[in-house]
């Protein structure tokens, strides 16, 4: 059977073969390599970046770690100040041998304990208090510089990331949430994570106590003295009535109810009401 294609009409059939044949090529061939190959760039980027954050850690590690010792010898010898870690019973019964100590006698004790560290600071006007301000201050500015520093290290790998189509959304997020995690990492080590905790806790005390004068001035000033750090708020002086039995009259569970008003005497004793914050932290 003989064609009638004139050979005009052969050569652009060849023609449209060849472009089909150049076209399929680039779409199926070369275009998912370039694809592969604009991931793969911006993957090294960010391995490098992470890279350059990772080798300035290991030089500040090393830096931390040759004042290591002596920062755990500071904070072992600072902790020796404070209370270790009390529950409320505890702080009764040291508050109360104390009294006892000096023959007072507890009329009130009020204690609560937060279960958040204390956040209390010193006097405005103390030259502790412009220190506490000044390290507050360094703690921020530090823990924004390198943040700063590793938004930047980051941030071509990111932007270069951020023009690949929806079909590599996948895979941009979970680069990014590793990212995250390498930002997150504190070259001074977090102390919630290792489980240690160097926070101060503070117990919250009200206690009235009633005896001799003499004795609550005692107890007063060994309060003042602590070796531990305990911080006085406030005292106040009074007077408290107690109703009790007279001389010789001896109460028991059997007698209670048939004892009379004239059988009680009403006695006035000086009475010391404290307000105070005992300090503790964890020494394990």
């Amino acid at each position: 059977m003989k064609s009638n294609m004139s050979q005009k009409d052969k050569r652009l059939l060849l023609f449209m073969f060849l472009f089909v044949v150049v076209v399929g090529i680039g779409y199926w061939g070369i275009i998912p390599q370039i694809k592969q190959y604009n991931k793969l760039e911006a993957e090294i980027e960010e391995q490098e970046a992470l890279k350059s954050i990772n080798e300035q850690k290991v030089a500040n590690y090393i830096f931390v770690e040759s004042q290591c010792e002596e920062f755990e010898a500071n904070m072992a010898e600072d902790k020796e100040k404070f209370f270790d870690r009390m529950k409320e019973a505890d702080v009764d019964k040291l508050l109360t041998n104390k009294a006892l100590k000096y023959q007072l006698e507890s009329l009130n004790l009020s204690i609560h304990i937060d279960s958040q560290p204390s956040a209390r600071m010193a006097y405005r006007y103390s030259d502790l208090y412009s220190q506490q301000i000044q390290w507050a201050e360094e703690r921020k500015n530090a823990a924004k510089a390198l943040a700063q520093t590793d938004d930047d290290l980051l941030s071509g790998a990111t932007d270069s990331k951020k023009s690949d189509k929806d079909d590599d959304k996948k895979d941009k997020e979970d680069k990014e949430e590793t990212s995250v995690e390498y930002e997150m990492v504190d070259i001074f080590g977090n102390t919630d994570t290792v489980g240690v905790n160097n926070d101060i806790y503070a117990a919250r005390v009200t206690m009235t106590l009633g005896g001799e004068k003499t004795n609550l001035r005692a107890f007063l000033q060994e309060i003042m003295d602590s070796e531990k750090e305990i911080l006085i708020t406030s005292f106040s002086w009074s007077e408290y009535r107690v109703q009790r039995p007279k001389e010789g009259i001896v109460v028991t569970e059997e007698n209670r109810r048939d004892l009379k008003s004239t059988d009680y005497e009403i006695l006035t004793m000086d009475a010391l009401t404290i307000t105070m914050e005992l300090y503790m932290c964890d020494k394990d």
